[in-house]
C-alpha cells in the first residue's frame, strides 16, 4: 500500500503528517486537525483515500482549497506525488506519495485446483457388457438448473422495480456510504464550509464577495445642476475614469498578485471581525436598519445617511455595480424575497422621487438605461464618515506611487448582495434575516490589491495598521477570489468599547516625523 505524507506549513509552524484514511483540515477542533492560520474555515478541506488513489475536497471554505494554483471546486480532486496544496491565508502542504511495504501480507485465496477425474471400471463393464457407447444427460439436475435460473431473473427484476419505487418514495433519506470501488467517493459537503450559521464572525467572513467589474461603455457621466459643493464633485466625465483605471491597473516592473514575494506580516489585519461585529450588532440595537432592496439605498439617499462618491478622482476611482442591470425595481423581504414593486407602494414613490431630482439630474423609470444607471449611483454611497478615512489612505497612496486606489465595493442592499452570493463559489446563501453583512451597513468598502507590488501592498498593510492603532478603522486583508484591503469605519466614529473621543486620542500613539511606517503588530 502506499505512503501518503503531508507536509505542511502553516504560520511557521510545520509539522508532518501521513494519511491513513481520511483526515480534515481547518482553523478549530471540528476539524481533525487544527491548524494556526485564522483565514481557513472551521472545516476548510478534507483528504480522504480511495485505494491507492489520494483526494482532496474543499468543505465550501471561504477562501477555497488549490492544488497548484487551481481552485478546487465542486467533486473531489486526486492529488499525485509532489502537489502543493493552498489553503487559509498562508498555508502550505505539499503532498508526498510513495510505495511502501505493506504492514501485513494478506494471504491470497485461491480456488483449488479441480482434481482429474479418476477412471474407475464400471460393474457393467466388470460384468462383461462394456461401455454405453452414448452419454446420457441427467433429467433431474437439467430441469434444476433452468428452474434456478428463472428464479434468480425474476429475483433480480423484482428488486430493480422496489429500488426504484423505494428511491422515489424515500428523496430525503439519508445516502449509504459509497463502495471504495467508486472513481470519486459520494461526499456530502457541508454548504457553510464548517461555519456556524449563528456566529456573527463567521457569516461576515462567508459574505465577502466580489462585484463584477464596471465596463466604461455601461457607464454615463453624472450631470448634475445642482450648486452645492457635494453635487459638483458627481459631475466626472467616463473618459476621466477610464484614465484613472488605466493609471491605476497598469503593467508593473516587479511581481504582483494576492501574496507577492516579501509580503509583510499580516498579523494585525487578520483573525475574525470582532470590532466589526461588535458595532454592527451596536448599530443595530442603536436603531439602524439593513437596506433591503434599491428603495431603501434610495430612502438612505435621501435623508442624508449615505453619501455618494464621484465616479472618480487623482486619488481612487470606484469600480463598482457591475453586476446591476436595466430591469425594473423589485422589492426584497425575507418571506417571498424578490418581487415586483407595485407602482403605487411607498417604496416605488420613493424611488421616483429621487428620480425627479438625483443630485440635480433626473431620471426616467420607464427608462431602462435609466434604471441602470441610478442603480449604479446608489451602489456608489457609503457612510459619510467614511470619506475622510478613504481620502486618507488614497492620498498617501497617491502621494508614494502616483496611482490612484481602486474602490470595489462600498454600500450593499441585502437584495444585490445575495444576487452576488449566489455566483460565489466561496460564499453561502442567505440563512435568515440575522445575516449582517458589512457591506449592508454602510461602513465597509474593499481596495483592490492583486494589482499592486510588493512595496505597494506593504505600503498600505502598515498605513491601515496604523490607522487601526489611531482607533479610525477596523481592517482586513482578503485572499483568492476577492483579493483586497477589507475596511470597516466605525459610524460614530468611535471603536467597540470606547465612550468618548477622548479615550481614542489618549490611546492614540503620538505621530512623529519619521518616514518609516508604522510596524505591524506580531
Amino acid at each position: 500500500m502506499k505512503k501518503v505524507t503531508f507536509y505542511i506549513n502553516s504560520d511557521g509552524e510545520r509539522q508532518e503528517v501521513r494519511l491513513d484514511n481520511e483526515l480534515s483540515v481547518g482553523r478549530t477542533g471540528q476539524a481533525s486537525l487544527a491548524l494556526p492560520d485564522s483565514g481557513l474555515s472551521r472545516v476548510n478541506s478534507t483528504f480522504f483515500r480511495d485505494g491507492e488513489s489520494v483526494f482532496v475536497v474543499d468543505e465550501n471554505s471561504t477562501n477555497g482549497t488549490f492544488v497548484n494554483g487551481e481552485q478546487v471546486f465542486g467533486s473531489p480532486r486526486k492529488l499525485q506525488d509532489g502537489d502543493r496544496i493552498t489553503v487559509g491565508s498562508n498555508t502550505q502542504i505539499s503532498v508526498e506519495i510513495i510505495d511502501d511495504k505493506p504492514v501485513s501480507a494478506t494471504p491470497t485465496i485461491r480456488p483449488e485446483p479441480t482434481k482429474p477425474p479418476t477412471k474407475t471400471k464400471s460393474k457393467t463393464a466388470k460384468k462383461g457388457k462394456g461401455a454405453p457407447t452414448e452419454k446420457q444427460i441427467p433429467l433431474i439436475p437439467v430441469i434444476a438448473g433452468i428452474a434456478t435460473v428463472f428464479i434468480i431473473f425474476f429475483a433480480v427484476v423484482a428488486l430493480l422495480i422496489a429500488g426504484i419505487f423505494n428511491g422515489n418514495s424515500n428523496k430525503n433519506a439519508t445516502p449509504t456510504a459509497s463502495m471504495s470501488s467508486e472513481i470519486i467517493p459520494k461526499r456530502v459537503i457541508d454548504p457553510l464550509g464548517g461555519e456556524d450559521p449563528d456566529d456573527v464572525d463567521d457569516l461576515i467572513a462567508a459574505w465577502e464577495a466580489e462585484d463584477v467589474p464596471t465596463d466604461a461603455k455601461d457607464l454615463e457621466a453624472v450631470k448634475s445642476t445642482s450648486t452645492d459643493a457635494e453635487s459638483k464633485e458627481l459631475n466626472v466625465s467616463v473618459e476621466f475614469w477610464q484614465q484613472m483605471k488605466d493609471l491605476a491597473m497598469q503593467a508593473r516592473s516587479a511581481p504582483t498578485g494576492e501574496r507577492p514575494p516579501g509580503l509583510a506580516p499580516t498579523n494585525q489585519l487578520c483573525c475574525g471581525v470582532p470590532k466589526q461585529t461588535a458595532k454592527l450588532e451596536q448599530m443595530v440595537r442603536d436603531g439602524y436598519t439593513q437596506p433591503l432592496d434599491f428603495a431603501d439605498l434610495a430612502d438612505k439617499r435621501m435623508h442624508g445617511d449615505l453619501i455618494e462618491l464621484p465616479l472618480a478622482t487623482k486619488y481612487y476611482f470606484v469600480d463598482v455595480g457591475g453586476n446591476a442591470n436595466d430591469s425594473e425595481f423589485t422589492q426584497f423581504n425575507w418571506a417571498t424575497r424578490s418581487t415586483p414593486l407595485p407602482k403605487d407602494s411607498a417604496e416605488y414613490q420613493t424611488l421616483q422621487k429621487l428620480a425627479s431630482n438625483f443630485s440635480g439630474q433626473k431620471y426616467d423609470l420607464n427608462n431602462p438605461n435609466d434604471r441602470k444607471q441610478m442603480k449604479k449611483r446608489l451602489l456608489r454611497m457609503f457612510n459619510k464618515r467614511a470619506k475622510p478615512i478613504l481620502e486618507e489612505l488614497a492620498m498617501a497612496y497617491q502621494q508614494k506611487f502616483g496611482r490612484p486606489l481602486r474602490v470595489t465595493s462600498l454600500t450593499r442592499s441585502m437584495e444585490y448582495q445575495i444576487s452576488l452570493n449566489a455566483n460565489n463559489a466561496n460564499s453561502f446563501k442567505v440563512s435568515g434575516e440575522g445575516s449582517r453583512p458589512p457591506h449592508t451597513s454602510g461602513c465597509a468598502f474593499d481596495l483592490a490589491r492583486k494589482h499592486m507590488t510588493t512595496e505597494e501592498q506593504n505600503f498600505m498593510i502598515n498605513k491601515l495598521s496604523e490607522m487601526e492603532d489611531q482607533g479610525k478603522l477596523d481592517a482586513l486583508i482578503e485572499y483568492h477570489a476577492n483579493s483586497c484591503f477589507h475596511i470597516f469605519i466605525y459610524p460614530d466614529g468611535l471603536p467597540p468599547g470606547v465612550k468618548s473621543a477622548s479615550s481614542v486620542k489618549s490611546a492614540t500613539p503620538t505621530p512623529t516625523k519619521s518616514a518609516t511606517p508604522a510596524k505591524v503588530k506580531k
